[in-house]
């Protein structure tokens, strides 16, 4: 596994993306700690809560996404990245998109680096 900031948030957040587009928020927590934060429009902690919460947005038609990192930086053991999305529409969504920034702070566990905060606005 690499050592790059940089590449290391972006092997995730692609993982990400790739687990919310083929399997929604059950793939994309996957990918979180069992104590993750997670802050948007809401908050939720833990990974039950912030399946919850994720799955509101995919039922409102936000079934795939596209996510780019734009910075990333190790601090403190942690891998902090700093994205740009967009939220593609489905259903009544179809056809509109979502843009947005968002954040990991990602940590390894076990070799797999997962996001123990997650923020997106």
């Amino acid at each position: 596994m690499t050592d790059n900031p940089i590449e290391i948030a972006t092997a995730f957040v692609d993982a990400w993306a790739q687990a919310w587009n083929t399997g929604g928020p059950a793939e994309a927590i996957k990918l979180y700690t069992p104590d993750a934060v997670l802050v948007g429009a809401a908050m939720g902690v833990g990974q039950h809560d912030i399946e919850r919460l994720m799955s509101i947005l995919y039922k409102q038609g936000w079934t795939t996404v596209k996510i780019k990192v734009v910075n990333a930086r190790v601090v403190g053991g942690l891998v902090l990245a700093a994205c740009d999305f967009t939220a593609i529409g489905s259903g009544d969504k179809a056809g509109t998109e979502l843009q947005g920034n968002s954040s990991h702070a990602l940590t390894q566990i076990g070799g797999t680096w997962l996001s123990t905060m997650h923020s997106a606005a």
